[in-house]
């Protein structure tokens, strides 16, 4: 990367704040001193307070036209919304929150922010052929935002994600597994780092795609 992201200040919207991939880029964005701004698009309060941090309250994710004046003047918008198959029933909500959720907030950005970049959070896995239902769905994400044609788009695909403050199995388990294998996964905080770090990098255009080791790597060159 050629660009320091703290070069100057910059505005970062956050979607999906209060889950584990979405902690992680809240902290990342308000320890990052180039961020002058951290706008939360949220439906609960996230808890926490810092002169960076501005709550947007909304809960109707397929239309942001009530909110679209927090999308001007941003630098990059980091979509962190997202779910577990297990927490839905049936394919129609997961799309709806994985491609609906995205579409609307990556055109919102586009129409008030056009040079903005937008990073999407897939999955590692993602694949249009794949037997795996999500990992149709987040490539159909994939795709449907590529044809927006976004000044930049990034889609990261982590693999396990490990929780700011893991507790029961994922602490016992995950966390020591990523310590013996590191490609099993990234840490919150790494990863929300990775797409901030690539959200705020104006040395390309068009999209790109991150894979695990990418966004370890990213980490690793800061």
């Amino acid at each position: 990367m050629t660009q320091d992201p703290t070069s100057k200040g910059q505005i970062v919207v956050v979607f999906g704040s209060t889950g584990t991939a979405g902690q992680g880029a809240i902290q990342a964005c308000l320890a990052e001193p180039g961020v002058s701004e951290v706008r939360s698009i949220t439906r609960r309060p996230l808890g926490i307070s810092h002169p960076k941090l501005r709550e947007v309250s909304w809960s109707d994710f397929a239309n942001l036209g009530g909110i679209a004046h927090h999308f001007k003047g941003a630098d990059s918008c980091l979509f962190c919304l997202g779910t577990s198959v297990r927490n839905v029933k049936g394919e129609a909500p997961y799309r709806e929150i994985h491609v609906t959720y995205a579409l609307a907030a990556a055109r919102t950005l586009l129409a008030e922010s056009p040079d903005a970049s937008f990073v999407y959070l897939s999955g590692s896995g993602t694949k249009r052929t794949s037997s795996m239902m999500w990992a149709r769905v987040k490539a159909e994400a994939e795709d449907r935002l590529a044809e927006l044609k976004l000044a930049r788009l990034a889609n990261v695909r982590p693999a396990g994600i490990l929780p700011m403050q893991p507790t029961g199995a994922t602490r016992w388990l995950l966390a020591p597994l990523l310590k013996m294998v590191p490609p099993l996964g990234i840490r919150s905080i790494d990863l929300g780092r990775a797409m901030l770090r690539v959200g705020l990098d104006r040395s390309w255009r068009g999209s790109r795609t991150l894979e695990n080791k990418d966004l370890k790597a990213l980490i690793q060159e800061a």
